[in-house]
């Protein structure tokens, strides 16, 4: 097993130096494609941790990673001056797996028209309101372990089996004992106790891969835009509260 642990965290390691060097690269250029690479390095090299060993998850190394891909995007966010919540995207045509969107305005009108894969800096439009940054959301796959579990896609199922769903798969991986989901009338409650020391600061542009994936499911659960209105660290857990903004017609 500790032969294991080691080539799976000199993997994620190479993976993440590799993929950060490519992204920074990229960002320099101004070469979407090297960005997109660079990112998708990132993100596989913590994706390695989250697939279980013989019992548990290396929590240290999750963190170690998912803190240079965190560290990575929020410096992305800070020099383009991003002022927007982070707004989770269900799937759609030019999304097929949906997607995260971050404003570069509070005020902000998604153009889910625009934006595609391959999108990364949302800028060729003509309101700046519909300007932003695409990013291939940290939670995905986990999002992916969660509808293996379910035996089926999320779209459609509603809050409360994403509840389940999460919670069961999230407490199995050892990173999150509870997941609780009450919605109100503007949106969602959630609140995850995680397994891993979590600070909240800047989640609510770039969340972690636990409450990634549950604010993605509930896009994909529902069917409509998401938007982080807060992510707060209470005496019982990590407390995100979220906006529903429409379903994806309503933005195209």
């Amino acid at each position: 097993m500790e032969l294991e642990l080691n080539a799976k965290n000199a993997a994620s390691a190479l993976l993440a130096v590799i993929g950060g060097a490519t992204a920074i690269t990229g960002a320099i250029r101004g070469d979407v494609g090297l960005i997109n690479i660079g990112l998708a390095g990132l993100f596989l090299g913590a994706v390695v941790f989250t697939f279980k060993s013989p019992g548990y998850v290396h929590r240290e190394g999750f963190e170690a990673v998912m803190k240079s891909y965190r560290k990575l995007l929020l410096k992305m966010v800070e020099d383009l001056g991003l002022e927007g919540k982070a707004v989770y995207i269900p799937p759609y045509e030019n999304l097929p797996e949906g997607g995260t969107f971050i404003p570069l305005r509070e005020d902000f009108e998604p153009s889910l028209g625009k934006l595609d894969s391959e999108t990364v800096f949302l800028t060729n439009v003509s309101n700046e309101r519909e300007m932003g940054l695409s990013i291939r959301p940290t939670g995905l796959e986990l999002v992916r372990e969660f509808e293996d579990f379910f035996e089926g896609p999320l779209n459609g199922t509603g809050a409360e089996v994403v509840e389940s769903v999460a919670g069961s798969v999230l407490r199995a991986l050892n990173l999150a004992k509870t997941v609780y989901i009450e919605e109100t009338e503007e949106g969602f409650r959630v609140v995850v106790r995680p397994e891993f020391q979590c600070s909240p600061e800047g989640c609510d542009q770039v969340a972690c891969p636990v409450c990634s994936s549950i604010m993605l499911s509930l896009a994909r659960a529902t069917g409509r835009l998401i938007v982080t209105e807060s992510i707060e660290r209470k005496e019982y857990g990590i407390e995100v509260r979220a906006r529903t903004l429409g379903g994806v017609e309503e933005w195209m």
